[in-house]
């Protein structure tokens, strides 16, 4: 009995000395300096710190919760992860609404990478640190306009979209042939960013959810 009592003893110390906590500030540079390494010093300044990031943490209890960083100068508990380490970036050559430009970061309980920081989402010109090479808005237009489309109820409307099968963007243009209260029929392109060329060519009906007629 008594050498089940020190087992148990020794597990508990065993647990204690694991557990850490950290300076928010500190786990905060860490992640910084990953990201830093993975994307350059240069493009390294276009990226703020999303305030919906998170790390877990272990309650005395042995639960395991999540925390936002920042609430606290140190982390809470005993710190078991940084799983949602979000980062935002924000650059000129890549100002574009709707598009998702958070990269994550999965940090383990030493505040090492957990694994590999995915940049499948940031373009090569910015990664290389190059202009960009994209098409602009007006030679964008100029192509839309050279492909004879049907005659629409309104002006196309253009939006940047990420392929997330094949890790590429693309721009997808919507030309609306007729629109109903419940569904609307779309003539569809889809035009690689930097070449313009046509990658797609279709007509869809497109439901609104929910809809009644």
């Amino acid at each position: 009995m008594s050498r089940v009592i020190f087992i148990l003893i020794l597990s508990l110390i065993s647990f204690s000395v694991k557990g850490q906590k950290y300076l928010t500030t500190n786990l905060i540079e860490k992640a910084e300096s990953h990201l830093k390494e993975a994307v350059g010093d240069s493009l390294f300044g276009y990226f703020q710190l999303d305030p919906d990031s998170y790390y877990q943490y272990r309650t005395k209890s042995g639960k395991v919760k999540w925390e936002k960083i920042g609430k606290r100068k140190y982390t809470k508990g005993d710190f078991v992860n940084g799983k949602q380490i979000v980062f935002v970036l924000d650059h000129p050559d890549f100002d574009y609404k709707f598009v998702d430009k958070r990269i994550v970061l999965n940090l383990d309980s030493d505040l090492n990478l957990a694994q590999e920081i995915d940049l499948q989402k940031i373009p090569d010109f910015l990664l290389k640190n190059r202009p960009s090479n994209w098409l602009t808005r007006s030679e964008l237009d100029e192509i839309i306009a050279q492909q004879d489309l049907n005659i629409s109820t309104t002006d196309p409307t253009v939006r940047l979209e990420f392929n997330s099968n094949d890790n590429h963007y693309y721009w997808i243009v919507f030309n609306t042939l007729n629109q109903e209260k419940c569904f609307s029929d779309q003539e569809i392109l889809h035009i690689e960013p930097s070449s313009g060329k046509i990658l797609k060519h279709y007509e869809e009906r497109q439901f609104v959810l929910h809809c009644v007629e």
